[in-house]
C-alpha cells in the first residue's frame, strides 16, 4: 500500500495528498464525526475516543480490509477517505450488485472547506489511487443518499455516472432512504 497518494492541484487553492489514517488523528476524525455537516449523512458513526478505536482501530492495523486515508490540504487534515474491495463485503456487495468494484467512502470535515471544488479534485485524485490499489476492479462504486445533492454532484464533477437510484438493502444507519449508486470505469485494462 502506498504511504501517500501524488500530490494534486486542488482547484488552484493548493495540494491535495492523502496518508494511512493513524491512531494520533483519532481525535481529529471524531470532531469530524460529531459535526453536524457530516452526521447528516455519516450516520451511525462513532460518537466517543472509543467508538472510534473500535471502528477504525482494525482498519489502522490491517486486520480489516477497508483502507482508511486523511485527507490534507498543503498539509492540513481536512478529510478522510476509505475504500474497500466490494468482493471482502460480500453482503455489500450484494446490496449495490456492481460486478468486480471497489467501493468509496469521503467526508470532508471541514465545513469551511466543503463547497469549494476540493471534494471532487480529491475524489479524481483518489480513484487513481485506488485502481492502483485494487488492480483486478472494473469499477469504483460510491453510493451517497439521493438526497445529499452535493455529495452527488462532486461525484459527477469527478466522473462518475449515476447507475440508478434505489433502496439498497443495509444494516448500516448511513444507508437508509434512497441511495444514489454511482460508478467510474477503469478506462483501461488492468495491468498484469
Amino acid at each position: 500500500m502506498p504511504d501517500r497518494a501524488p500530490a494534486t492541484p486542488a482547484t488552484g487553492r493548493g495540494s491535495l495528498t492523502f496518508r494511512p489514517l493513524v491512531r494520533a488523528d483519532f481525535p481529529l476524525l471524531l470532531t469530524w464525526l460529531r459535526a453536524p455537516h457530516v452526521r447528516a449523512w455519516w450516520r451511525g458513526g462513532p460518537t466517543t475516543l472509543d467508538g472510534v478505536e473500535r471502528e477504525y482501530g482494525p482498519q489502522v492495523d490491517g486486520t480489516d480490509p477497508t483502507r482508511c486515508f486523511v485527507l490534507h490540504l498543503d498539509g492540513t487534515p481536512i478529510g478522510l477517505f476509505q475504500c474497500y474491495r466490494h468482493a471482502d463485503n460480500p453482503d455489500w456487495d450484494r446490496a449495490v450488485g456492481v460486478p468486480a468494484a471497489a467501493g468509496l467512502d469521503y467526508l470532508i470535515g471541514e465545513p469551511d472547506r466543503c463547497g469549494a471544488g476540493i471534494g471532487s479534485a480529491a475524489i479524481t485524485a483518489f480513484t487513481a489511487t485506488m485502481f492502483g490499489l485494487y488492480p483486478e476492479v472494473d469499477a469504483i462504486v460510491s453510493v451517497p443518499q439521493r438526497d445529499n445533492r452535493p455529495s452527488c454532484r462532486v461525484l459527477e464533477k469527478a466522473g462518475f455516472t449515476l447507475l440508478e437510484e434505489r433502496l439498497v438493502d443495509s444494516d448500516d444507519p448511513s444507508d437508509s432512504g434512497v441511495s444514489a449508486i454511482y460508478a467510474l470505469r477503469r478506462t483501461a485494462p488492468p495491468a498484469g
